[in-house]
């Protein structure tokens, strides 16, 4: 299981990544560009296909939204309460806190959910490791999750950011409104709602083939434009806070996930258990909260004057040993879960 795992799952992604820093390396490819790809068009066309077509119910939709909230926030004042004990610094304890509350559910997550639950369309191409994962589709959970914490890191992220520079607040939480993603998942939700109306009911195939072709090719330049932003500033980092961090993001978030998700579990709330009988899709959202610190701190640090030095290494060296992490939470899961 763990041999299939590794050549699988991790290995199509670490060699998408390589290729990503090989280019950088070699041909200095442009970061903006790859990053405008996916934000503007490739995740958007994603989000779109997938929560249009997506089999998950309305309440199991609302389940992921709220649960990944609940996720972030809890993370959030874990944080601040262990930085306050210890005397950090502002600067320091702001970026702490957005590398370990906002991780890289797209260019890493989202193509770990397509690998590693392919659901049935990618099973039927001989991409499954196991009959058994065919009924799971993780990218349109992921999708749901991906979209939750964008809006968390441009609203609740930007605020813990401007901590550094509070002036800049203001006239950055405009970015928001600038992101395609929200009138993305409103007509996504639109769509979804006419398909479900009657088995007769199709999009138009300029809208739905566009998307999927997009969709398609969101994994593998999202990966690219990781390995490409990961060989641009390549450091030794400062292992106390990188430590603290890596310990809470890939090795606390998947358990605080899984108590999360059992305890709705046992509360027995219909629209907030996503762990069920089957452990669907409880396993896939505690197997992406393991995966490492979100670029997009990064650039948030950068704009509001805060600790980049730490956001760039919390970044890099999650993602580095995220490679071994990810391999042992997944061997895990699918012990557990039989799947």
């Amino acid at each position: 299981m763990i041999f299939s795992i590794l050549l699988d799952v991790l290995a199509p992604i670490l060699l998408m990544i390589a290729a990503g820093a090989l280019l950088r390396y070699q041909f200095k490819i442009d970061l903006g560009t790859l990053s405008k790809l996916n934000l503007y068009l490739l995740v958007p066309a994603f989000v779109f296909d997938k929560v249009s077509t997506s089999t998950l119910s309305w309440a199991q939709m609302g389940g992921v939204v709220t649960i990944s909230i609940v996720q972030v926030v809890t993370l959030g004042l874990l944080v601040f309460g262990v930085g306050r004990l210890l005397g950090a610094s502002r600067k320091t304890l702001a970026a702490v806190a957005l590398a370990v509350m906002f991780y890289n559910s797209g260019n890493y997550g989202l193509p770990l959910a397509e690998l590693a639950f392919p659901g049935r369309e990618a099973a039927a191409r001989g991409v499954a490791l196991a009959a058994d994962t065919t009924a799971k589709d993780g990218g349109a959970v992921q999708a749901f999750v991906l979209m939750t914490q964008n809006i968390l890191t441009y609203t609740l992220g930007l605020g813990i950011a401007a901590m550094a520079h509070p002036d800049g607040i203001g006239k950055s939480m405009l970015r928001i409104f600038r992101l395609p993603m929200l009138p993305v998942l409103a007509s996504a939700l639109i769509a979804r709602y006419w398909l479900h109306g009657g088995s007769d009911r199709a999009l138009p195939l300029f809208i739905s083939k566009t998307a999927s072709y997009l969709a398609d090719g969101l994994v593998p330049i999202a990966l690219i434009t990781l390995g490409a932003q990961l060989a641009s500033n390549p450091r030794w980092p400062r292992w106390r806070p990188v430590s603290l961090v890596m310990l809470l993001r890939l090795g606390f978030g998947p358990i605080q996930m899984a108590l999360l998700l059992w305890g709705f579990h046992l509360l027995g709330w219909p629209a907030l258990d996503l762990w069920g009988k089957s452990g669907w899709p409880a396993e896939l959202m505690i197997l992406t909260a393991g995966v490492p610190t979100a670029v997009g701190t990064l650039l948030l640090t950068l704009e509001l004057d805060g600790d980049a030095d730490l956001a760039a290494d919390c970044v890099f060296w999650t993602t580095v040993f995220s490679c071994g992490t990810i391999a042992v939470w997944l061997l895990i899961l699918r012990v557990y879960f039989g799947s």
